[in-house]
């Protein structure tokens, strides 16, 4: 049970010992009130049935869309991407079924995509160094974390036993590769066969623990807020990608701009394109003169879900470090989201995302 409903129960029994103590008979109404209103806070933890599907399919744990239980069993691999202008166009990054996005030193932000399925993943990148807090991020997913380098407050993370497959090690040569149309750091890349080879000579294993659930919830079918504000263009306070998203009613999906021009992946010239749009608004602090940032991630605290055109108030939630992060709305009822890709940015609370009709 979360702590909003430990709360609430305990909250409940101490007024009605207190009431019971003071004298003051209390109505069987007014009890069956707060008894209810203690349920309230509990609904969050129901998770809707599922429909059955046929043998050999899943449910995917990232995307909610029906998979072959070869893909879904498996554990995604969460890649560091560049995202810096010289590094662009990516490779890649439109088979992401989850890409995350946060500011990282001077502005610039670096994307965290999570690859279920490799099979057609024929190069990636480029690849750049490890944040300790996407490592947080990573965590919630249960993801293989991949990158090439770190700064020193994720190389603490590593060196207390974080498991990542890393570019710094005497197996990088079997993981990652250089390419020659881009000066270094920049031209650094992977595979298919290139993260297989990492998880051989790490020992790390693609497969999800034992009675693993995902954290994620899903809408047996698209359903459109019936709350909320009109959302058909989202833009986020990064300065200096500037990136935003139009939302296209045809396929109801949210389709990604930055650099003043839209996000392609370069490897099929395809533009960057999500069913939902997660912020999680954090405390950010800086821990470094090199412009190092820090996110409380660990708490709670407010969120916005785009979703078929329509803005929604959420809230984000993560007890303790061994927790994974869960969105509820205002009234404490676990969010659903529509089955497709998700972008999930962690937004300094002091900013603010602003979308409004085109």
């Amino acid at each position: 049970m979360k702590k909003r409903g430990i709360i609430a129960i305990l909250g409940l029994s101490m007024l009605l010992g207190l009431t019971a103590c003071g004298g003051k008979k209390e109505t069987t109404a007014e009890t069956e009130s707060q008894t209810a209103a203690a349920e309230t806070e509990t609904v969050k933890e129901t998770k809707k049935e599922k429909a059955a599907l046929p043998e050999g399919k899943m449910y995917s744990y990232l995307t909610g869309e029906v998979v072959d239980e070869a893909v879904g069993s498996q554990r995604p691999y969460a890649i560091m991407i560049n995202n810096i202008q010289e590094a662009i166009p990516q490779s890649g990054i439109s088979q992401a079924e989850i890409m995350y996005e946060c500011l990282v030193e001077s502005g610039i932000t670096r994307l965290m995509c999570e690859f279920q399925d490799i099979e057609n993943l024929n190069k990636v990148g480029s690849i750049r160094s490890a944040r300790h807090y996407y490592m947080d991020l990573a965590q919630d997913d249960d993801a293989i974390y991949t990158h090439f380098g770190q700064s020193i407050f994720a190389e603490d993370r590593i060196n207390q036993g974080y498991p990542t497959i890393s570019g710094l090690s005497g197996y990088s040569e079997a993981v990652f590769y250089r390419t020659d149309d881009r000066e270094a750091p920049h031209n650094v890349y992977s595979s298919k066969d290139g993260l297989l080879a990492g998880l051989e000579a790490t020992g790390i294993s693609r497969d999800y623990p034992e009675n693993y659930e995902g954290r994620l919830n899903f809408n047996d079918e698209d359903v459109v807020p019936e709350t909320g504000e009109i959302a058909e263009k989202v833009t986020l306070p990064f300065p200096i990608n500037n990136p935003w998203f139009e939302y296209n009613g045809e396929d109801g999906l949210y389709y990604r701009f930055q650099y003043g021009e839209p996000h392609i992946d370069v490897e099929n010239n395809e533009q960057v394109k999500f069913k939902n749009l997660i912020i999680e608004f954090a405390e950010r602090s800086i821990i470094s003169e090199q412009d190092h940032q820090d996110y409380k991630l660990i708490g709670g605290g407010n969120g916005l879900l785009f979703t078929d055109g329509k803005a929604v108030k959420i809230l984000w939630e993560r007890e303790t470090e061994s927790d994974r992060t869960a969105y509820y709305y205002e009234d404490g009822t676990p969010v659903y989201l529509n089955a497709g890709k998700s972008y999930i940015a962690v937004v300094p609370s002091e900013l603010s995302v602003d979308y409004s009709a085109k």
